[in-house]
């Protein structure tokens, strides 16, 4: 016999008005959005983190799952992130209020 599926939480109708903020919530928690904007947050935060100064000598800053990826010139510089690992990642912790970052891999 055919099976009814359950619909997606994001398509059920409600009868009362809904704040579209609640909305906007509701559906990055269906679909799984969440993650991917504090990604995004996060690698847009690099500059203001880190200074101009450094984040001109970074390169090919991206996140995959919790890890940031940070590409940087110098290997002066390199091993200087390399100590602060535990100082940037607490950095990020404090400007997003979560922790998203949770290990940084310097290339």
């Amino acid at each position: 016999m055919y099976k009814k599926k359950n619909p997606h939480p994001a398509s059920i109708r409600k009868s009362e008005a809904t704040p579209l903020g609640q909305v906007i919530n509701e559906m990055f928690d269906a679909y799984h959005l969440n993650r991917k904007v504090d990604q995004t947050q996060v690698v847009n935060l690099w500059p203001k983190i880190m200074g101009k100064a450094i984040a001109s000598r970074t390169k090919g800053v991206f996140m995959k799952d919790s890890k940031l990826f940070v590409t940087v010139e110098s290997s002066a510089l390199k091993q200087e992130l390399h100590m602060s690992k535990e100082r940037i990642i607490y950095l990020f912790r404090e400007e997003l209020g979560k922790e998203v970052v949770k290990e940084i891999v310097l290339l």
